[in-house]
Order: C-alpha cells, then structure tokens, then sequence
C-alpha cells in the first residue's frame, strides 16, 4: 500500500509541477521504474548526455522493485513504462497488467547465475539443499529453465524465498546453502568464503531476457512518443558502445560502484542493437523464449493461463523506428 501511496503523490507532484525547463509541446514525460540490474543503466547515461531531451522525451526514474506496486500503477495509469524480464512480463499480464513490450534491452550473459557453497558441485548436487531466491522472479525463472533442460525437478530444492534485493545477503548468511540471483548481487554472494558460481547464463544464454514494458494505452494513442524513447536508448547503446569509460562513469553512479567495476559487471550481458532486433528472426525468437517460460510457469503454478506471446510483444515500432521521427 505505501507503494501505491507514493505512485499516486508522484502522479499528483507531477500534474501540478509540470515540465519545469520547456514548454509542454516540446517535451513529453514519461516515468520508467527500474530496479538496480546493470543491464538497464544506459536509460541513465540517455538521460544524463541529453539523449532522450533530443527526442524530445523528460524521462523520470521510479525506484520500484515490488512487481504488484509497478502492477497497480500500470492499471491505474501512473507509471508510463519500466525494465524488466520477459519472465515478469507473463506474470504480469497473468494480472491483468495493461502493458506490452516494445523492445529488448539486454540480455544475460554470465551476470544471473546460482551461487553455492564449495560442497555443492553439480546441478544435481542441489537436490535437497536450501536454494535462496525471489519467488515469481528472474531467479526462480533461471533456475526453473535450466532444471527443465536438465531433467531436474525443480519440486526436488529447498526454496528459501526472500525479497529480490535480499537474494545475496540470505546466502551470505548462512540461511541457504545456494542461491539464484544477478549483477551487482552475484558479486556480493561470492564474498562467502567457498562460494563459487555453480553455472551462470553464459552457459545458458538466452533465458534471462530485458524488455522495455509500456503501457498499452500509451502505445495505441502515442506510438510516436514510444519510438522516441526507444531511439533515445539505442543512442546511449551506441555511445556507450564508443566511449565505455566516459559512459561507464556516469552511470556507475546510479549503482554505488566504480566505473571499473561497473564495466566489469556489464561484460555478463549483451546489449542488442537495433539492426538484430529489427529483424524478424530476433523476433521469432523472443516470442519462442517466452513459450518456453510461460509453459513452465505455467506447469510451476505460478501463473493460471498461457498466453500468444504475439499479443504482448509488439515489433511494429521497431520496424519503422526511424520513420516520421517528428
């Protein structure tokens, strides 16, 4: 509840403050709520070199990590769009959330992983053992997928469910004997004595996939202003592609880390460009990845129905993403 309060005295800041720099025709707000994956921190550096103001795009951060207050003020039309993974994409819609992804913005390449103390080996030494993780979350979801590839059953683990900020410092603890969890938490996690990375999403690619999320509505009544959010991100994908350690500095900050360690950190994940995911081959394989999670979902009982991925991922923007730029 204190969540939704604090939507709802945004919104009302919002409409009284208005754009405070330029006049109402040349700017457009849009808030965005993310959480603290790396992944997400070129919205930062767009920001920040004046990427998305070119577009003429005010984009205002939301600190908001709990997916049912990020539902809530999706229905309620307060939050504009957010960062987050395919996975919490099916579990919100199973919630009615009135939200579409538009694009991706990352994917995970070695920065989710399962942690776990030196006696645990193998996937299979698992069986049993207390597994820290985020219910419902990018964790369980990594965890769940590979086990299906394995032939493991997930039902064999010990689930120790926590909050997703949490993950790490439950395992560090000594309160789970494994965990599941992500960039900048992977690294904490290893600060355990005997810790070490039991597999990770380099060795399953694909699986944790980032999506830009964005109100229906929004998209149906302005998909010209979607498409300048998206080219403001692809701007930063570039610059920071250009120039890393002028980037990396800027957005370090966000995170509390240096700009070494963030660069660091980013080397586990892939940002994808505009040309692969124009292309409808990137397409149908997004929409392939999110079957194959909302099937196991599904069969986890974490959500009541499947969905038509084609109904929630649109690619149309992305198709024309640099046509009527104004």
């Amino acid at each position: 509840m204190k969540h939704l309060k604090l939507f709802l005295l945004m919104g009302l800041l919002f409409f009284l403050v208005g754009v405070p720099t330029l006049q109402a025709s040349e700017v457009s707000r849009l808030t965005i709520a993310l959480d603290d994956w790396v992944g997400y921190g070129l919205f930062y550096l767009a920001k920040e070199k004046g990427f998305m103001r070119d577009e003429g795009v005010d984009l205002v951060f939301v600190d908001e990590p709990l997916d049912s207050a990020r539902r809530d003020a999706f229905q309620q039309g307060i939050l504009d769009c957010e960062g987050g993974t395919l996975d919490l994409l099916a579990s919100k819609i199973a919630q009615n959330s009135p939200i579409v992804s538009v694009m991706e913005t990352d994917q995970s390449f070695g920065s989710d992983g399962i942690v776990a103390n030196e006696n645990i080996k193998t996937l299979e030494d698992l069986k049993g053992k207390t597994v820290a993780l985020a219910r419902d979350d990018a964790g369980e979801t990594f965890i769940s997928v590979v086990f299906h590839k394995k032939d493991l059953s997930f039902n064999d683990l010990v689930i120790v469910s926590t909050a997703p900020e949490n993950v790490a410092e439950t395992f560090v603890k000594n309160e789970a004997e494994a965990c599941v969890t992500w960039e900048p938490q992977i690294s904490q996690a290893l600060q355990k004595p005997g810790a070490h990375i039991l597999t990770s999403s380099r060795e399953y690619p694909g699986i944790i996939i980032d999506t830009l999320n964005v109100r229906k509505d929004l998209v149906e009544k302005d998909p010209l202003l979607v498409k300048k959010l998206m080219r403001g991100w692809f701007t930063a994908v570039k610059y920071y592609q250009e120039h890393p350690v002028e980037a990396s500095g800027i957005v370090a900050k966000y995170y509390k880390m240096s700009s070494e360690e963030y660069r660091k950190q980013v080397a586990g994940l892939k940002w994808i460009s505009y040309e692969e995911q124009k292309s409808i081959l990137e397409y149908k394989k997004l929409i392939d990845t999110f079957k194959v999670i909302t099937d196991i979902k599904f069969e986890n009982g974490r959500i009541s129905q499947k969905f038509d991925g084609t109904k929630f991922i649109n690619h149309t923007l992305l198709e024309k993403l640099y046509e009527n730029r104004r």
